[in-house]
């Protein structure tokens, strides 16, 4: 598919690599990146790989101060590009918003061709062990930490800490030490609390998703299972719990590559969430852009670029720096790459 070119485009400035404005340009979107061309020469490029976002915006207020009226026409669109170097703001006439956005999807969807989903994710490397001798301290370590999973509880903040010794043995590649913690500390969480306390059951999804760290995809998954199951019953299926135990589970479908599965618990979260805040609250949002993600693994591109532009379209200009803005911007820009594939 040849290269999409956009005329009549004005630059509005923004970017330190450019700093007076300039009408008549054209733009050009390649395999390579995208390049902001005078008529005999470049004025600015950017390959797809130092992109850090893109955004296509309907011109606000700023477009307008920014440039004379006779450069830009209000029926045109905002076209925002970020690297390294800065934010480049450009004006294209006579194309509106949606109909920028959607010939940059038809561009990118033709030219990257259909994509695969990203395979499952294999299990981590074995523990390297040093000889006998090494083979004898992780024994240990594993019975000292099995220890203080079964020592009787007394209060939450004991339980809270032995919750951050099995997460630091996680985060350090200690998987077997975190489940020699986790396991019977689930159990004595359950005999001191009782078997559906929150803190049991988050003791239990820290489990499940430690099972899933280690590469043991069904006891992870299970246990999982198990908890929404469990806390859909206790707080319902728009409980606060109930969403990030089934955000989890979906998390632990897509590493097992079982896609089906953790599209449908993304969608289930965004329709129990948006009826419970509304479709504008940050947490609404946040599930659709789990969602997106897990979309744009499976290579469903063009439905993983429509959910990055929902969201970012539904967080107000108060929020624009809001951490999920940024990540939707991101993420557009590296979905318009054709060359990207989960």
């Amino acid at each position: 598919m040849p290269a999409l070119t956009f005329s009549k485009v004005t630059y509005l400035g923004g970017h330190p690599a450019q700093q007076e404005q300039a009408a008549g340009l054209t733009v050009v979107f390649d395999r390579s990146g995208i390049v902001v061309r005078r008529p005999i020469r470049r004025l600015l490029s950017f390959g797809w790989l130092d992109l850090r976002g893109l955004e296509v915006r309907r011109p606000d207020i700023v477009t307008f101060v920014l440039a004379p009226l006779s450069d830009v026409d209000a029926d045109g669109a905002t076209l925002r590009l970020q690297d390294d170097r800065g934010l480049c703001r450009l004006h294209v006439n006579g194309i509106p918003s949606a109909e920028l956005r959607a010939r940059l999807l038809t561009w990118v969807t033709g030219e990257a061709g259909p994509d695969s989903p990203l395979p499952a994710t294999p299990p981590p490397a074995p523990r390297q062990v040093a000889g006998q001798l090494g083979a004898v301290r992780l024994a240990l370590d594993v019975w000292r930490a099995a220890g203080l999973g079964r020592e009787p509880l007394h209060d939450r903040n004991t339980l809270a800490y032995r919750l951050a010794v099995a997460e630091n043995h996680r985060l350090t590649g200690g998987y077997a030490e975190a489940l020699a913690v986790l396991g019977p500390l689930a159990d004595e969480a359950a005999r001191t609390f009782g078997p559906t306390d929150d803190d049991t059951l988050r003791v239990r999804n820290v489990l499940g998703q430690t099972y899933l760290a280690a590469g043991e995809l069904d006891d992870g998954l299970d246990v999982l299972r198990e908890l929404v199951a469990v806390t859909e019953h206790l707080h319902g299926s728009d409980g606060d719990l109930t969403l990030v135990f089934r955000n989890n589970l979906a998390v632990g479908y897509q590493q097992a590559g079982q896609y089906p599965h953790a599209i449908d618990l993304h969608e289930q979260n965004i329709r129990h969430t948006e009826r419970k805040r509304g479709p504008a609250d940050l947490e609404t949002l946040g599930r659709r852009n789990n969602l997106a993600a897990t979309l744009a693994l499976v290579g469903q591109r063009k439905r993983a670029i429509d959910g990055y532009w929902a969201v970012l379209d539904a967080i107000s200009e108060g929020n624009g720096n809001h951490p999920l803005a940024s990540t939707a911007r991101q993420n557009l820009a590296i979905l318009h790459n054709p060359s990207w594939r989960p």
